[in-house]
């Protein structure tokens, strides 16, 4: 097993930073690390994302600078983006969460709504290494969906509000109206074929709503699941949300879980895909593989 080096340890830190997510002034953040910087004798940049080539800007900054961990404050968007970066790196990756959903730093217990905790538990957590995936070219870390759920994550990102509450919104408006599509799953562990209102391929546990769709999930254990939710009853939805909300999904007679190493999902129609609450447009097939134990981050 590698040897990974403690927190203390690391001088280098590179913080990326969406100037425009969460509520808190990114000056007054600034100002905090530049305190901490003093106190740990740190050697530091930062970067606050445009939304115009930051990734190729980042990844300037990472040969030039050669940090020992990225500190990314945002949403998942921007976890993505740096973590996408980091892979197979010996760089570490650290979260403070700022967006809507915060899905992957949820289901490593870094705490939400509290950037001052969350960058405390960056300064006494430790490095573990987690597994990363692909959705044909797309990078993702967390959970990627096919299906309702990523009908939903794509409403989201076109609307002006944000939030639990604006997701529980399209949710409600548009369940009733969503028709199940026929798919046909091929896995290294089983296999189905069949009507389905969501396909959830997770390397976790929840949703960025806490809903956990996959309970048995682990992000370092080299293998990912394919959640399926079959055609069910509307009369029994309430039922389902409860299962999700109270970790139980996975005995619910209307869903089936493939784990696997590797996996292909047809489907009849084009669909919706999205990954890590990124929509990546309609499609008629997608290639999941993982790779074990390809990233660097700090945990709690």
């Amino acid at each position: 097993m590698e040897d990974l080096p403690r927190i203390d340890e690391l001088k280098k830190f590179l913080f990326v930073i969406n100037p425009i997510a969460g509520e808190r002034d990114k000056e007054e953040f600034q100002s905090q690390i530049e305190e901490l910087s003093l106190t740990y004798n740190w050697l530091y940049r930062i970067y606050l994302t445009t939304g115009e080539d930051d990734a190729e800007q980042i990844k300037e900054l990472l040969q030039h600078f050669n940090p020992e961990l990225v500190i990314a404050v945002g949403g998942d968007g921007t976890v993505n983006m740096v973590a996408e970066l980091l892979a197979g790196t010996k760089i570490a990756l650290g979260i403070v969460p700022a967006g809507s959903g915060n899905g992957l730093s949820k289901d490593l217990n870094i705490p939400q709504n509290d950037q001052d905790g969350a960058f405390n538990q960056l300064l006494h957590g430790h490095i573990a290494m987690i597994d990363t995936l692909w959705a044909n070219e797309h990078f993702f870390m967390h959970l990627a969906d096919i299906g309702f759920n990523a009908h939903i994550v794509k409403l989201f990102s076109r609307s002006k509000s944000r939030g639990l509450l604006t997701y529980i919104r399209f949710v409600l408006k548009e369940f009733s109206s969503y028709p199940t599509n026929y798919y046909e799953i091929e896995t290294d562990n089983g296999s189905f074929k069949g009507n389905a209102f969501m396909i959830t391929v997770a390397n976790s546990n929840r949703f960025g709503s806490n809903l956990t769709i996959n309970p048995d999930g682990n992000w370092s254990d080299g293998q990912f699941e394919v959640v399926i939710i079959k055609r069910f009853p509307k009369k029994e939805a309430f039922m389902l949300f409860f299962r999700l909300l109270t970790k139980k999904i996975k005995f619910s007679p209307h869903c089936i879980i493939l784990r696997c190493t590797r996996a292909t999902i047809h489907c009849e129609k084009k669909k919706t895909l999205q990954y890590d609450g990124e929509v990546a447009g309609k499609v008629t097939k997608v290639d999941f593989k993982i790779k074990p134990r390809n990233l660097r981050i700090i945990v709690p």
